[in-house]
């Protein structure tokens, strides 16, 4: 048993010290592992070993295959539209500046090769109705292909409405590609069934396989894409369930979605395939899903999709977000249904905040997993001690994932402020460089504020102890929530 319990320490301590973890989490699982022996290394299995797919290689060999921008980034025609755009911006005393929106841009390229695409149109989707029937609308446009990508996908009546409309356009001959994740959806036998017998193609991602049942199973493919003909597209934070459209118990869920169309679609469509690659190891490469894009040149906007997850070199979205916030001098508007941040990420928060701008935090008063919302609590004495202003959403279940700043800068997508989605989550999220999006996203923002109550620093001190005790329990496991 001794030799076992040694062999245990030595190899889960060689793959945590060889991966550069951060120091916490690193000590966090030799703590596991030193008390509590043989199931600690299963948990550590689970919920620890980070992954070595190379799954990012697979969106690259898609660019190249179709001789699409591969080498050195050109921002010159970016740069005109930021300047343009800034430009006009700077008669309302905007401080943005247009090199430091480049440099936001060339690392989103390097850290993630993203490439930045002009002339976009944009449709913010902030009310589920309007969000459902955008997304319905679009299915049953299509005429040649329907990719569909969604961390939760359930057997209720939103879920048989798409399974219907994607059953119906197989049938019609048209390709139509499923993924779900297996641990975030509820999907019978049956509807499977049904969907592959009308010539639908589903994948689940990540399902327990023997050996390896626990291998991946903290590994969540999170995200939300939906593409169209390869000529529209969406993403965002809903997934397709009831309670995203009609509510539950916690009351309307409050959501954000974007359709896009034009050039930034090519981008959604390579981090779908290159998913679908992971999964069923054949290349799908052909022309037809890669269609001539028109630029919208009448939208003077540059969007740059950034995809992220536990086996990519950089935690891009998360590098991302710091870097608006590097860049926000007058104020940083940000919403999450769960807050649990890293280190760097709280740090450029509070440094933020102590810079001067109006940093403002919006998260659920209530949630869908009570751990989560302690967890949530426990990050904000050193935002409030900061001047970072939190609010409690208090007008149902806040699920938007959305940041703005400095009425320029803003990003929508599938990423929570939290670990999971950093380093455990597959994630995709759009970085917009757009005016007219950024004044939208605030205004949706300070609608919300008006069903929230702001949280004092003076009553925030005086919580309870068992709530303070639930906060302790719950960061302890927030790597792992």
């Amino acid at each position: 048993m001794a030799v076992i319990y040694a062999y245990q320490l030595y190899t889960a301590g060689m793959m945590i010290f060889t991966e550069r973890r951060q120091p916490e989490r690193s000590l966090g699982w030799l703590v596991v592992l030193v008390f509590i022996p043989v199931i600690g290394l299963g948990l550590f299995i689970a919920f620890g070993e980070r992954m070595r797919t190379g799954r990012h290689l697979f969106k690259e060999a898609i660019r190249e295959s179709n001789q699409r921008e591969t080498g050195m980034l050109d921002l010159s025609r970016e740069r005109r539209i930021v300047e343009e755009e800034l430009g006009k911006m700077k008669g309302e005393n905007s401080r943005m500046n247009t090199d430091r929106v480049l440099e936001l841009m060339t690392l989103l390229y390097r850290n993630n090769h993203a490439i930045a695409h002009p002339f976009n149109k944009i449709e913010l989707l902030s009310e589920p109705k309007q969000t459902f029937d955008s997304m319905w609308e679009a299915l049953e446009s299509a005429t040649d292909h329907i990719h569909v990508e969604f961390f939760i996908i359930d057997d209720d009546s939103t879920g048989r409405y798409l399974k219907e409309i994607l059953c119906r356009k197989a049938r019609a001959g048209l390709r139509v590609r499923v993924i779900y994740d297996y641990w975030g959806s509820r999907i019978s036998k049956s509807y499977l069934k049904e969907l592959r017998e009308s010539g639908v193609y589903v994948h689940s991602f990540f399902p327990p396989r023997f050996p390896f049942i626990l291998r991946h199973v903290n590994n969540r493919n999170h995200r939300k894409i939906i593409v169209i003909d390869g000529k529209t597209a969406f993403t965002g934070g809903l997934n397709v369930a009831d309670r995203y459209r009609l509510g539950n118990s916690l009351g309307t869920w409050r959501d954000t979605m974007v359709r896009l169309q034009g050039p930034v679609v090519e981008s959604l469509q390579e981090v779908f395939l290159a998913d679908w690659f992971f999964l069923e190891h054949k290349p799908h490469l052909r022309q037809r899903y890669f269609p001539a894009l028109e630029e919208h040149e009448e939208e003077r906007n540059v969007i740059q999709i950034v995809d992220s997850g536990p086996d990519t070199s950089y935690r891009a979205i998360m590098q991302g977000m710091i870097g608006m916030l590097n860049m926000a001098t007058e104020y940083a508007y940000l919403q999450s249904p769960y807050f649990m941040p890293t280190s760097e990420l709280q740090e450029a928060l509070i440094m933020t905040a102590l810079r001067g701008a109006d940093v403002r935090l919006l998260l659920p008063k209530s949630s869908d997993a009570s751990m989560a919302q302690a967890g949530n609590a426990s990050y904000l004495q050193p935002m409030l001690d900061a001047g970072v202003k939190v609010y409690w959403y208090v007008g149902g279940f806040l699920h938007s994932k959305t940041m703005v700043v400095d009425d320029y800068i803003s990003t929508i997508g599938t990423s929570n402020m939290d670990f999971r989605s950093y380093e455990q989550n597959f994630e995709v999220n759009a970085f917009i460089y757009e005016r007219e999006t950024a004044l939208r996203l605030k205004e949706a923002f300070l609608r919300d504020l008006k069903s929230s109550r702001e949280i004092s620093i003076e009553k925030w001190a005086r919580r309870s102890k068992r709530m303070r005790f639930m906060e302790g329990i719950s960061r302890l496991f927030s790597p792992a929530m």
